[in-house]
Parts: structure tokens; C-alpha cells; sequence
């Protein structure tokens, strides 16, 4: 009889609950300054190399995210990025199949990475990534990008 009673509680609570996890699942991450470098460069990568999850173009929102405020200024609105990203420039990133990154000797406000990426066709592309920490505003301390080269050949991947 315990079991039947509690049963409508429990079952309330999770519906209540779960929501809540999976609207977090689907959250951008947000610059802060805790977040690495290198990490930066990771989220924004990974956010490109499975750019339609959990939504359509979810992961250039989330590379958006991370654009440096003087790179946003340049390559914006939203909408604008996201036209740039699905061209033919750097339209590889979108949906790759891995990726590799190699710290560059830098200085304290700017890390620079090179960044080998395969494509699904099966080749490698080579492009810097350079992050820069901002200094002041709503974004103060946090590493963001500031440049990324434009994709050039380095090979065939595996």
C-alpha cells in the first residue's frame, strides 16, 4: 500500500525535476574566467563538430558565444557569423569528423593553437585559432577568439 501512496509523489517530482536537467543539457556555455585557453578553442570545436545538437546550428551559437567582442563587431550579427560559417570558407568545420589541439608558444594575453581538423570526406585541414583575454566590460578576464585562420589542406586523415 506504501508503495501505491508514494508512487503519484514520486513521479510528480520527476516531471518536475527532468525538465530542468535537460533544459541544462541544451544551455550555450558562457565565457568565464575559470574556462582555459585551450578549453575555449575544445568547446568551440566540439560545438562545430556536432553543430545540429541538440538543435539546428546550436554549436555556431555556441561558437558565437566565445567570439571575442572586436571579433563580434567584425563578423556580426548572429545571423551574419552563421552565413560566414556555412560558406565555403569555413564550412568544413561544420559537422567534422574529429579534430587535434596543438598549444603555440605565446604570451600571457594571447594564446594561439593550431588546430587539425578531418573532414567527412576524409580529409585533414590546418588553421590557427587565437584566443585573447579581454579586459573589462561583461566579459572581463575571460578568454575568447579574436582570430581563426582560413582552412588549408595539411592532407588525407585516416
Amino acid at each position: 500500500m506504501k508503495i501505491k501512496s508514494v508512487l503519484p509523489i514520486l513521479l510528480l517530482s520527476l516531471g518536475l525535476i527532468l525538465p530542468g536537467f535537460m533544459a541544462r543539457a541544451t544551455d550555450l556555455v558562457v565565457p568565464d574566467p575559470s574556462i582555459a585557453p585551450e578549453e575555449v578553442v575544445a568547446i568551440q570545436m566540439k560545438a562545430l563538430q556536432f553543430n545540429d545538437n541538440p538543435s539546428p546550428d546550436f554549436g555556431i551559437a555556441q561558437t558565437w558565444n566565445f567570439a571575442h567582442p572586436r571579433n563580434r563587431a567584425m563578423t556580426g550579427p548572429l545571423p551574419r557569423f552563421a552565413g560566414m560559417l556555412k560558406g565555403p570558407a569555413y564550412g568544413e568545420m561544420l559537422n567534422h569528423a574529429s579534430h587535434r589541439i596543438v598549444p603555440v608558444p605565446g604570451n600571457d594575453n594571447r594564446a594561439t593553437f593550431d588546430v587539425f581538423m578531418e573532414t567527412n570526406g576524409g580529409q585533414v585541414l590546418y588553421f590557427n585559432w587565437s584566443v585573447e583575454l579581454v579586459e573589462g566590460g561583461e566579459f572581463d578576464n575571460c578568454w575568447m577568439t579574436v582570430a581563426v585562420s582560413m582552412p588549408r589542406l595539411a592532407g588525407q586523415g585516416s
